[in-house]
């Protein structure tokens, strides 16, 4: 159950549509929780399904999303992030095995206090997205095209 939650989310992150809500949709008890962790945090878009309510916002200058349960309870964070803010040895198995293909984005997400990095990378025939822990780990967590 936690991997499809956490394939649900990874999929909101990188690109996939989701519903666009505005502020009145979303329960007190996110906002409060919100208000609370992100204090800071300016041009607030939300987003409600029916599994999350999604924050997106700036913060020290970086465009960050926040997941919530309907307690309000933060369920992950991610952020853009650059493809040399990985554990090296990541990086080059990345440039060694994905030679052929342009990372296009790289997003760091933490998750019930892991952190894990996604890396899209696609060339003219093949999309993928590789998932990649902390210790330079490198697998595909997804491939489309």
């Amino acid at each position: 159950m936690k991997k499809i939650f956490l394939t649900t989310l990874i999929a909101a992150v990188i690109g996939s549509q989701v519903f666009a809500s505005d502020v009145s949709k979303v329960s007190y008890r996110v906002l409060a929780s919100f208000e609370s962790q992100f204090a800071d945090a300016t041009d607030v878009n939300w987003t409600v399904t029916e599994e999350y309510t999604k924050a997106r916002f700036t913060i020290e200058g970086e465009q960050v999303e926040a997941f919530f349960n309907a307690s309000g309870d933060v369920i992950g964070t991610s952020r853009k992030t650059d493809l040399k803010r990985l554990p090296l040895n990541a990086i080059q198995k990345i440039r060694k095995s994905y030679s052929k293909y342009k990372v296009t984005e790289t997003i760091e997400f933490e998750f019930n206090g892991d952190r894990k990095y996604f890396v899209s990378v696609e060339n003219d025939t093949d999309r993928k997205i590789l998932e990649v822990s902390l210790y330079g780990e490198v697998s595909i967590f997804d491939k489309s095209k």
